[in-house]
Formats: C-alpha cells, sequence, structure tokens
C-alpha cells in the first residue's frame, strides 16, 4: 500500500503520501472511520507502515472519544414520542387510546398477529370500562352493579377485519364504543388507525351477553346497566360494520375434517380476570389448522369467530378445519372453517366455530 494516497484502503486519507511524508512520520489524518465501521473489518485494508496504523488507531480513538457524547448523525431517534393515554370523548360516548407496537407482538415480518391485534382491543375496551365506572376488584372492567350481582359480560361472537397490519414500533391509534343490543346482549366497535397519518388498519364489532359468575348461565341485563349503556352509546350508533356483514351464519364443519391441527391443553396462564380461558387463546388454537403454505404466503384479511362454550385450565381441546369450496372470482382469496371441541368419554361438544379469510401478501 506504500505510493497510494491513503493510510489505509478507500478508506482514511491522510495528508501525505509515501513520497511526501514529514521526516517525523506523523500522518495528519483528516477522514472519519465512520463510513467503514459497518462493515469493519471485513472491507479494512491496512499496509505495515507503521504511520498508516498510528493514523488508524489516531481515528480510531476519535471515533471512541465521539461514541462518549455521540452526535446527531450517529442517532436515528433521540427520543420516542410517547403514546397518548386514554381520553373519552364525544360527550363520554368514544373512548380512543394510542399504543406502541412492541418487539413480542410482531411475527417474523416485524408485522403484528392477529393475537396482538385482538389483545389490543380487548385491553382498550377494558380501559374504557375503568375509565367510565373504575376499576373493581373482581371481573375484567366489570361495573360495581355488576360486581354485587355476581354478573360478567362474555364475549359470543367477534369479527375482526384488517387492512393493514402495523409494525413493530409504529403507534396506532384505537376508538371503541358500545352500545345495547336487544335485551340480553351489547355491542363493541374499534376502529384501528395510524396515530400518525391517521390511516384506518382495521375495524372489529363485537357481540356480548351477561354471564351469572354463580350458575354460568346466560342473565338479563339489569335496568341500571341499561340505562349506563344508553347513556354512553354514540347518537346516533355507529356501526363498524354494515348489517350485510355482521353476524354472518357460519357453516358446520362437516366431518371428518380436511385438517387436524395438534392438541392444545388449556393452560393456568391462559385463564383471564373472568376466570375463563381468554378469548384471544382459542383464536390462536383455531389458528392452527391454517395450511402452513397458506399461512407463511397469505395474510388474515378477516376473522370471525363465535364463542358457544367455555373450557378450563387442563381441558385438551381438538382443533379441526376445512376449506371452503367457493367461487372467489379470480381474487386469489382463500376461505377456511375452524371448529374447536374438547371430547369427554367419546362425547364431544363444540367450544368455537370461526371462519378466516386469507389474502395473498402484498
Amino acid at each position: 500500500m506504500r505510493g497510494t494516497s491513503s493510510c489505509f484502503t478507500a478508506q482514511l486519507p491522510c495528508s501525505t503520501n509515501a513520497t511526501s511524508r514529514p521526516q517525523s512520520r506523523q500522518p495528519r489524518c483528516q477522514s472519519s472511520l465512520k463510513p467503514v465501521l459497518p462493515s469493519w473489518p471485513s472491507q479494512l485494508s491496512l499496509s505495515h507502515d507503521p504511520a498508516d496504523w498510528r493514523c488508524f488507531t489516531a481515528a480510531l480513538d476519535r471515533e471512541v472519544i465521539s461514541a462518549e457524547a455521540p452526535q446527531d448523525d450517529f442517532v436515528n431517534r433521540k427520543s420516542f414520542p410517547a403514546p397518548a393515554a386514554g381520553v373519552l370523548q364525544d360527550n363520554a360516548t368514544l373512548f380512543v387510546e394510542e399504543h406502541r407496537i412492541r418487539a413480542y407482538e410482531v411475527g417474523a415480518d416485524q408485522k403484528t398477529t392477529i393475537s396482538t391485534i385482538a389483545n389490543l382491543l380487548q385491553e382498550v375496551a377494558g380501559n374504557h370500562g375503568v375509565a367510565l365506572w373504575g376499576r373493581t376488584e373482581e371481573g375484567f372492567a366489570t361495573d360495581p352493579v355488576m360486581v354485587a350481582m355476581h354478573l360478567i359480560f362474555a364475549a359470543t361472537r367477534i369479527q375482526i377485519e384488517m387492512t393493514k397490519y402495523p409494525k413493530w414500533g409504529d403507534v396506532v391509534k384505537i376508538e371503541t364504543y358500545f352500545s345495547a343490543d336487544g335485551r340480553i346482549a351489547a355491542r363493541r366497535e374499534w376502529f384501528l388507525k395510524d396515530a400518525l397519518s391517521g390511516e384506518l388498519l382495521g375495524r372489529a364489532t363485537s357481540t356480548w351477553v351477561m354471564i351469572n359468575l354463580q350458575t354460568r348461565k346466560v342473565a338479563k341485563i339489569p335496568e341500571a346497566m341499561r340505562q349506563k349503556l344508553a347513556r354512553f352509546a354514540p347518537n346516533p350508533l355507529r356501526d363498524a360494520f354494515d348489517k350485510s356483514e355482521h353476524k354472518l351464519k357460519l357453516p358446520n364443519l362437516e366431518l371428518p375434517a380436511e385438517i387436524e391441527g395438534p392438541v392444545q391443553v388449556a393452560r393456568r396462564s391462559d385463564v383471564d380476570m373472568n376466570g375463563h380461558i381468554n378469548n384471544v387463546t382459542y383464536l390462536a388454537w383455531a389458528l392452527e389448522t391454517v395450511p402452513r403454505e397458506v399461512y407463511y404466503n397469505y395474510e388474515l384479511e378477516q376473522m370471525e369467530i363465535d364463542y358457544k362454550a367455555e373450557c378450563h385450565s387442563g381441558d385438551a381441546i381438538e382443533s379441526l378445519g376445512s376449506s371452503i369450496k367457493e367461487d372467489t372470482n379470480g381474487t386469489g382469496i382463500r376461505r377456511y372453517i375452524h371448529m374447536l371441541q374438547r371430547c369427554d368419554d367419546g362425547v364431544c361438544r363444540e367450544l368455537v366455530r370461526a371462519r378466516t379469510t386469507w389474502r395473498l401478501t402484498s
């Protein structure tokens, strides 16, 4: 490398070369290691000239010193803005909260999973309840009137549609509200948006019924609770889905099923604050019957899930699935019907039925 104009190959130009070095042989390096640090040492080639090494070590010393007080060109982000806290809006008929997507909430493609989305929706719904009537020691964001009567809300149906999945580090804004739905049920709607751009990422709707914790049976909504539902419901009502898209009947799964997923055992850690297996756990179990080539090459566009019965920790759950034969007009859309069941002594009981719609990954 003697006779070149650099202390080492294409990295640190010096103010001297082999033919014009001063007698002190102390080169004055004017450059920085920054361009080569990401690839060092694969792209670093030094000569045997001691002056070149002194040039290199001097530059390295500068980088180490600057690392103690990093400059702007070393720092991508100096801070992460905190997601906005949950707040009631529109005369307390709407609850809005932001969340940052964490590393453990995404898959290998850095996108959130449908389980993450469902958990976020559930979390915001609970925070909405706490904002309205405070935190209680029983149940999941349960109203004090319900606690006194041993009542909880339990989901019977959830429908989620995602246009675009947020990625790790993204901040999402979730809007939610609820309303009465007949004498024994209530509905909750969600809209999921990008907090920065306002882009609509997804929407969801759900149906909930009141359950008596002592009898584990459906109960009527108390009048005091019905009044609260009416007071805090938006007027006019805002539905996430048109009626033609909501509560569509899910087809039966003909046996034997095309796909048998692994048997799942309900764990103690799957039990939530309402004392039963969390809704999102069933969703994840159902997805075990999606064919591998679809799961990794398609994106889940919509999931509709009907909850028919509950299970308890220690129960063994069978996961079954089949494709839905239909004309998709060349869109490449694929749909599957899923069923979770618990079998005891040869008698099986359906716990969950779900339908998933998949689109090709863009």
